[in-house]
């Protein structure tokens, strides 16, 4: 079988969440960026890292201890740090370009220092924080952690603080700092991808992102339609139809119009063309 960015990808989510390759989904995301990049040189570096974490940490540190040596060595020493400049840069969302530049975004950066976590025996976990992804070290009841902003670790409570910006429709407290799922993070890192393709324009690699999204969530019809319509811009008709068909055939109570009249368009068009073959 030919091994493509998407079928890496299929293969880093498959099994039990426990068991989804966090880092080869992520190095998968960054083949849309490139082709070349080199997994084994990246998970090497990782390695480097922790290694001077684990000599400068000395013998069982406690956890908080030991993510103090994590946070100098990555934002200190290295220089990671956010990229507040260029933040819809799709760079910042391919691991193996947020290694180079020591440049990301709030979730990219927790990989990164995740990734350092676990080598180290440092118990790591992604928050999903509404927008802007954070790190709890020490379990449930440990302590958060900002990548983007040089490791700092917010309270609990001015955490809670934040929340009173963001509307009443979100969900509990607890919910929304509590550990998510592999797949979750990254799920939540081609949200990011795809917004930066489409402020970028980049119709192809928005495309490629989303089938990376229909691996996660195959019964999402709004990503079929969203593709769908991308297909049917780029002139990929036969894409396009099947797209559209899948959403129509979804079962949503209410159907975009415009998706209806250009299904119909698809329908007449390709139906016609086949009559002539």
């Amino acid at each position: 079988m030919e091994h493509t960015p998407e079928s890496e990808f299929a293969e880093a989510i498959a099994g039990h969440d426990h068991e989804v390759d966090l880092f080869g989904g992520a190095v998968a995301i960054a083949r849309l960026g490139r082709d070349d990049v080199d997994a084994h040189a990246l998970a090497r570096e990782l390695d480097l890292i922790a290694e001077t974490v684990r000599e400068r940490g000395g013998d069982r540190p406690a956890a908080d201890a030991l993510a103090g040596v994590i946070t100098a060595e990555l934002f200190e020493n290295l220089g990671f740090r956010g990229n507040r400049e260029r933040y819809t840069d799709p760079e910042n969302s391919y691991i193996d370009r947020v290694i180079e530049r020591r440049l990301g975004i709030p979730i990219t950066l927790s990989l990164v220092y995740m990734e350092i976590a676990q080598r180290v025996g440092l118990e790591c976990d992604g928050i999903g924080f509404p927008g802007h992804f954070l790190v709890r070290c020490g379990g449930d009841d440990g302590f958060y952690l900002d990548p983007f902003n040089a490791g700092e670790q917010p309270s609990r409570k001015a955490l809670e603080e934040r929340l009173e910006g963001f509307t009443s429709d979100l969900p509990s407290v607890d919910s929304l700092l509590a550990a998510v799922t592999r797949r979750q993070i990254l799920q939540r890192m081609l949200v990011n991808l795809c917004g930066a393709y489409q402020s970028e324009g980049d119709a192809p690699r928005w495309i490629e992102a989303l089938g990376f999204r229909l691996r996660l969530e195959p019964w999402n019809a709004a990503l079929y339609l969203e593709r769908g319509l991308l297909y049917f811009q780029q002139g990929e008709e036969a894409l396009a139809l099947a797209d559209l068909e899948r959403y129509v055939g979804s079962g949503e109570a209410d159907l975009s119009p415009r998706a209806l009249r250009i299904l119909d368009h698809l329908r007449l068009r390709l139906g016609r063309e086949g009559g002539e073959s």
